[in-house]
């Protein structure tokens, strides 16, 4: 395992251990693909909190399981998830992401319609068929010009 990820990890623990929610909190490290299935179908949303990440395969994943996606408002989630429809964009601090998990934890029921909505979504857009005909079309463009 990558070292920084290690003591990252060990960080994480340590601070959920100063919280006293160290029983509510459990963290899951190189899981398989069933166990990462399972778990996401057991998840009211997903928190994805990297700044500036690139595109981001996982909010595609969490929303091909029909998930809300709680995402910071920068990188690859504003490709891919559509605020407050298919989940909820918010600024890179723990209040902001906070705020979005409170919403998503009071009101499961809308976390659920944008759980479903993140389905038709990537469906949509990012399934094999549409993505090719989509790529296909910028190709046509670019040796167009």
């Amino acid at each position: 395992r990558v070292r920084e990820n290690v003591e990252y990890l060990d960080e994480l623990r340590a601070l959920a251990r100063s919280l006293g929610i160290e029983a509510l909190v459990s963290f899951h490290c190189s899981v398989s693909d069933a166990r990462r299935q399972e778990l996401m179908c057991k998840a009211l949303a997903l928190i994805y909190t990297p700044a500036d990440e690139h595109f981001g395969i996982v909010p595609l994943e969490a929303m091909a399981a029909a998930r809300a996606v709680i995402a910071v408002r920068s990188g690859g989630p504003l490709e891919t998830v559509v605020d407050g429809t298919t989940g909820l964009l918010c600024e890179p601090t723990a209040e902001h992401v906070g705020r979005a998990l409170r919403e998503c934890v009071d009101d499961p029921a809308k976390a659920a319609r944008m759980g479903a909505a993140g389905r038709e979504h990537v469906c949509a857009r990012f399934a094999a068929g549409p993505f090719g005909e989509h790529l296909q079309h910028i190709v046509d463009e670019q040796l167009q010009s």
